[in-house]
């Protein structure tokens, strides 16, 4: 197949310009040509002019909205992945959602935006592996928590009980925010590292993260998310009081478990979760749409 030029059309951060912590448009693929639209609140883009230059747009979700204009029949997909967190995301990103011509949703459950009227498929979340992956360093850490805990009042509480808790054990224990690499790195170094998700339908980026990036995960429950393959006990763990994190923590640092698990995850999320996989996903969905745009062909 031949290569699609895409107008990748997102707001201004770090964290989704041409150098990506989050897998998607992440690096350069056979599947992709991208140009890359930075717009704020309110933008207005013209199809027509998209169409000259590009056969699809694709729209990401952030703290933006925008219109487009024109007659040109470039197939523009909205790409909903924060929904999950409050019911004023998700009813901000279905809005927006409508404007578009196909929705491409995370982790939220795809009949929740079929109510759209557009066509509706998943587009998981997938990690960007040339900076999540196994950097061999010495696992130095026992149990890390890296979670931004502002406002959430529940990441406070387990920070807290993790730190008590570690000292008390005489584990290792780090937590706090990383920019970049030394994030990455942060999770390479722990053996355990523990996810809080904000919201019981959410499932964070940093499930897969961590696990691609080789250590054991332990989290609060997790959504079920088609096509992600992943299982509790398998690929992760799951805690439901601060009791049960404890002795989890207790008994797979005492048995080495925590290695076999983190390797598993490891094998899963580079194998099915990396930005050259759901790449490969999107271009044959595409191709699957090409009756009604040509261009996707």
């Amino acid at each position: 197949m031949r290569p699609l030029r895409v107008a990748l059309i997102h707001r201004n951060s770090p964290r989704v310009m041409e150098t990506r912590m989050v897998g998607w448009w992440s690096y350069a693929v056979p599947e992709f040509v991208v140009t890359h639209y930075v717009v704020g609140r309110g933008f207005r883009l013209d199809r027509d002019e998209l169409a000259k230059a590009h056969d699809m747009a694709v729209y990401e979700d952030a703290k933006i909205f925008g219109t487009f204009s024109g007659k040109a029949e470039i197939p523009i997909f909205y790409h909903a992945v924060d929904s999950t967190a409050l019911e004023g995301h998700y009813q901000h990103r279905l809005s927006e959602g409508s404007k578009c011509d196909v929705i491409l949703v995370d982790h939220d459950k795809l009949e929740r935006f079929e109510i759209s009227g557009r066509p509706v498929f998943r587009f998981g979340y997938c990690i960007n592996d040339h900076l999540f992956y196994d950097y061999e360093l010495e696992k130095t850490v026992d149990v890390s928590f890296h979670c931004n805990a502002k406002d959430c009042p529940e990441r406070v509480n387990v920070m807290l009980f993790l730190a008590d808790f570690c000292k008390e054990r005489n584990y290792v224990f780090v937590a706090g925010q990383r920019d970049w690499i030394e994030y990455a790195k942060a999770f390479n170094r722990s053996k355990i590292t523990v996810n809080v998700s904000v919201a019981p339908p959410n499932r964070p980026h940093r499930v897969f993260d961590a696990m691609g990036s080789k250590t054991c995960l332990i989290t609060n429950h997790l959504c079920e998310v088609s096509g992600e393959e992943r299982k509790a006990g398998i690929h992760y763990l799951e805690y439901s009081t601060p009791k049960n994190l404890a002795n989890i923590i207790d008994e797979i640092l005492s048995t080495g478990l925590w290695k076999q698990i983190g390797e598993q995850a490891y094998r899963l999320v580079h194998e099915k979760h990396t930005w050259q996989v759901r790449a490969g996903q999107l271009r044959e969905l595409c191709a699957g749409l090409a009756e009604r745009w040509p261009a996707l062909g």
